[in-house]
Protein backbone atom coordinates (compact mmCIF):
# COMPACT_ATOMS: atom_id res chain seq x y z
CA UNK A 1 0.00 0.00 0.00
CA UNK A 2 1.00 3.33 -0.73
CA UNK A 3 2.64 5.78 1.85
CA UNK A 4 -0.17 8.69 0.98
CA UNK A 5 -2.96 5.66 1.03
CA UNK A 6 -1.99 4.63 4.68
CA UNK A 7 -1.89 7.99 6.06
CA UNK A 8 -5.21 8.71 4.52
CA UNK A 9 -6.91 5.47 6.13
CA UNK A 10 -4.85 6.33 9.49
CA UNK A 11 -6.15 9.82 9.56
CA UNK A 12 -9.43 9.11 8.13
CA UNK A 13 -9.80 6.30 10.94
CA UNK A 14 -9.33 8.68 13.61
CA UNK A 15 -11.79 11.10 12.62
CA UNK A 16 -14.19 8.76 12.70
CA UNK A 17 -13.45 7.42 16.03
CA UNK A 18 -13.52 11.48 17.41
CA UNK A 19 -16.79 11.54 15.13
CA UNK A 20 -18.85 8.72 17.29
CA UNK A 21 -16.79 10.40 20.89
CA UNK A 22 -18.11 13.83 20.23
CA UNK A 23 -21.63 12.89 18.72
CA UNK A 24 -22.38 10.70 21.88
CA UNK A 25 -20.91 12.97 24.63
CA UNK A 26 -22.94 15.69 22.98
CA UNK A 27 -25.84 14.33 22.48
CA UNK A 28 -25.64 13.46 26.19
CA UNK A 29 -24.82 16.88 27.64
CA UNK A 30 -26.97 18.82 25.04
CA UNK A 31 -30.56 20.05 27.22
CA UNK A 32 -33.92 19.56 26.35
CA UNK A 33 -35.26 22.42 27.60
CA UNK A 34 -34.71 26.89 27.82
CA UNK A 35 -31.49 28.12 26.37
CA UNK A 36 -31.98 30.56 28.89
CA UNK A 37 -31.53 28.80 31.72
CA UNK A 38 -28.84 26.15 30.29
CA UNK A 39 -26.80 28.71 27.87
CA UNK A 40 -23.31 26.98 28.96
CA UNK A 41 -24.21 23.31 28.62
CA UNK A 42 -26.21 24.48 25.54
CA UNK A 43 -23.34 25.67 23.62
CA UNK A 44 -20.96 23.05 25.16
CA UNK A 45 -23.16 20.34 23.89
CA UNK A 46 -23.78 21.97 20.19
CA UNK A 47 -19.78 22.23 19.79
CA UNK A 48 -19.30 19.11 20.81
CA UNK A 49 -21.75 17.85 17.80
CA UNK A 50 -20.60 20.58 15.12
CA UNK A 51 -16.72 19.06 16.10
CA UNK A 52 -18.63 15.22 15.40
CA UNK A 53 -19.50 16.48 12.29
CA UNK A 54 -16.34 18.39 11.15
CA UNK A 55 -14.67 14.92 11.50
CA UNK A 56 -16.90 12.94 10.31
CA UNK A 57 -16.43 15.08 7.04
CA UNK A 58 -13.39 14.53 7.25
CA UNK A 59 -13.51 10.64 7.89
CA UNK A 60 -15.87 10.12 5.28
CA UNK A 61 -13.80 11.90 2.92
CA UNK A 62 -11.27 9.41 3.30
CA UNK A 63 -12.58 6.54 3.89
CA UNK A 64 -14.25 7.40 0.21
CA UNK A 65 -10.82 7.82 -1.47
CA UNK A 66 -8.98 5.33 -0.11
CA UNK A 67 -11.78 2.58 -1.33
CA UNK A 68 -12.64 4.94 -4.66
CA UNK A 69 -11.91 2.04 -7.08
CA UNK A 70 -14.08 -0.22 -5.56
CA UNK A 71 -16.86 2.23 -4.89
CA UNK A 72 -18.22 3.14 -7.96
CA UNK A 73 -20.77 5.48 -9.50
CA UNK A 74 -22.83 4.59 -6.27
CA UNK A 75 -20.21 5.36 -3.45
CA UNK A 76 -19.63 8.66 -5.45
CA UNK A 77 -23.43 9.76 -5.19
CA UNK A 78 -23.05 8.34 -1.34
CA UNK A 79 -19.90 10.25 -0.72
CA UNK A 80 -21.11 13.47 -2.17
CA UNK A 81 -24.79 13.56 -0.80
CA UNK A 82 -23.31 12.80 2.58
CA UNK A 83 -21.00 15.57 2.77
CA UNK A 84 -23.25 17.72 1.58
CA UNK A 85 -26.15 17.02 4.50
CA UNK A 86 -23.52 17.07 6.69
CA UNK A 87 -22.48 20.77 5.84
CA UNK A 88 -26.38 21.79 6.55
CA UNK A 89 -26.41 19.76 9.21
CA UNK A 90 -22.98 21.99 10.84
CA UNK A 91 -25.41 25.20 9.21
CA UNK A 92 -28.56 24.18 11.18
CA UNK A 93 -26.05 23.40 14.44
CA UNK A 94 -24.35 26.63 14.17
CA UNK A 95 -27.59 28.87 13.73
CA UNK A 96 -29.20 26.99 16.81
CA UNK A 97 -26.51 27.02 19.07
CA UNK A 98 -24.80 30.38 18.83
CA UNK A 99 -27.20 32.76 16.89
CA UNK A 100 -30.99 31.30 17.98
CA UNK A 101 -30.02 32.27 21.73
CA UNK A 102 -29.10 35.52 21.06
CA UNK A 103 -31.71 36.43 18.92
CA UNK A 104 -34.57 34.96 20.94
CA UNK A 105 -33.47 37.27 23.92
CA UNK A 106 -33.97 40.31 21.70
CA UNK A 107 -36.11 39.34 18.82
CA UNK A 108 -38.57 36.58 19.82
CA UNK A 109 -41.66 37.54 17.96
CA UNK A 110 -39.39 36.64 14.71
CA UNK A 111 -38.93 32.95 16.60
CA UNK A 112 -42.32 32.64 16.95
CA UNK A 113 -43.36 34.12 13.46
CA UNK A 114 -41.01 31.96 11.31
CA UNK A 115 -40.65 28.76 14.01
CA UNK A 116 -37.25 29.05 14.15
CA UNK A 117 -37.16 27.19 18.16
CA UNK A 118 -34.97 24.63 19.28
CA UNK A 119 -36.23 22.09 17.71
CA UNK A 120 -36.52 24.44 14.40
CA UNK A 121 -39.99 23.66 12.72
CA UNK A 122 -40.18 26.00 10.17
CA UNK A 123 -43.89 27.39 9.55
CA UNK A 124 -43.46 28.46 5.78
CA UNK A 125 -43.40 24.98 3.31
CA UNK A 126 -40.08 26.56 1.44
CA UNK A 127 -38.48 26.60 4.95
CA UNK A 128 -39.63 23.46 5.75
CA UNK A 129 -38.57 22.05 2.69
CA UNK A 130 -34.68 23.80 3.34
CA UNK A 131 -35.02 22.40 6.97
CA UNK A 132 -35.33 18.68 6.12
CA UNK A 133 -33.51 18.27 3.45
CA UNK A 134 -30.42 17.98 5.37
CA UNK A 135 -32.00 14.69 7.51
CA UNK A 136 -33.36 13.50 3.99
CA UNK A 137 -29.87 13.18 2.34
CA UNK A 138 -28.10 12.57 5.22
CA UNK A 139 -30.04 9.16 4.90
CA UNK A 140 -29.81 8.98 1.14
CA UNK A 141 -26.26 9.57 1.53
CA UNK A 142 -26.00 6.84 3.93
CA UNK A 143 -27.77 4.38 2.21
CA UNK A 144 -26.12 5.03 -1.08
CA UNK A 145 -22.76 4.88 0.52
CA UNK A 146 -23.32 1.87 2.79
CA UNK A 147 -25.04 0.08 -0.07
CA UNK A 148 -21.42 0.56 -1.85
CA UNK A 149 -19.95 -0.34 1.23
CA UNK A 150 -21.58 -3.31 1.48
CA UNK A 151 -21.73 -4.57 -2.56
CA UNK A 152 -17.69 -4.00 -2.95
CA UNK A 153 -17.16 -5.84 0.55
CA UNK A 154 -14.93 -3.18 1.45
CA UNK A 155 -15.07 -4.28 5.59
CA UNK A 156 -17.31 -6.03 7.82
CA UNK A 157 -21.07 -5.74 6.96
CA UNK A 158 -21.94 -5.57 10.55
CA UNK A 159 -20.42 -1.71 10.73
CA UNK A 160 -21.98 -0.70 7.83
CA UNK A 161 -25.31 -2.15 8.68
CA UNK A 162 -24.97 -0.03 11.85
CA UNK A 163 -23.95 2.73 10.15
CA UNK A 164 -26.72 2.22 7.65
CA UNK A 165 -29.29 1.99 10.28
CA UNK A 166 -27.87 4.70 12.40
CA UNK A 167 -28.76 7.48 9.95
CA UNK A 168 -32.13 6.16 9.15
CA UNK A 169 -32.70 6.96 12.94
CA UNK A 170 -30.85 10.09 12.46
CA UNK A 171 -32.93 11.10 9.68
CA UNK A 172 -36.41 10.08 10.72
CA UNK A 173 -35.40 11.85 14.31
CA UNK A 174 -36.57 15.34 13.49
CA UNK A 175 -39.90 14.18 12.74
CA UNK A 176 -40.54 12.62 15.44
CA UNK A 177 -42.46 14.07 18.86
CA UNK A 178 -40.39 16.30 21.06
CA UNK A 179 -40.55 13.48 24.29
CA UNK A 180 -38.79 11.02 21.73
CA UNK A 181 -36.24 13.34 20.37
CA UNK A 182 -35.12 13.43 24.10
CA UNK A 183 -33.61 9.84 23.11
CA UNK A 184 -31.64 11.57 20.92
CA UNK A 185 -28.36 10.20 23.02
CA UNK A 186 -29.45 6.71 22.17
CA UNK A 187 -30.31 7.32 18.69
CA UNK A 188 -26.92 8.75 18.24
CA UNK A 189 -25.07 5.87 20.10
CA UNK A 190 -25.81 3.06 16.89
CA UNK A 191 -24.97 5.68 14.32
CA UNK A 192 -21.52 5.92 16.33
CA UNK A 193 -20.99 2.54 17.27
CA UNK A 194 -20.96 1.91 13.42
CA UNK A 195 -18.88 4.57 12.50
CA UNK A 196 -16.27 4.23 15.23
CA UNK A 197 -16.32 0.29 14.05
CA UNK A 198 -15.19 1.29 10.37
CA UNK A 199 -12.48 3.54 11.84
CA UNK A 200 -10.74 1.09 13.66
CA UNK A 201 -11.03 -0.81 10.60
CA UNK A 202 -9.08 1.89 8.84
CA UNK A 203 -6.29 2.16 10.89
CA UNK A 204 -5.73 -1.32 11.31
CA UNK A 205 -5.32 -1.35 7.74
CA UNK A 206 -3.65 0.94 6.95
CA UNK A 207 -1.25 -0.93 10.07
CA UNK A 208 -1.26 -4.03 8.14
CA UNK A 209 0.34 -2.78 4.69
CA UNK A 210 2.47 0.01 6.55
Amino acid sequence: MKPNKTNIERISGFCLIGTGVFATLGFLLHPHDATSQNQVMWMIGHLLIITSLLANSIGITGLYFSNSEKLGGLGLAGFLITVFSLSLYIGKLYWSGFIYPMVVQEHPEFIEAFGFGPGSEPKDFNLKIVFFSGAFSFVLGHLFLGGALLKAKAFKSTPVWFVIAGALMVGVWPLLPNIVQMLSALVSLVYAIGIVWLGVLLIRSSKEFS
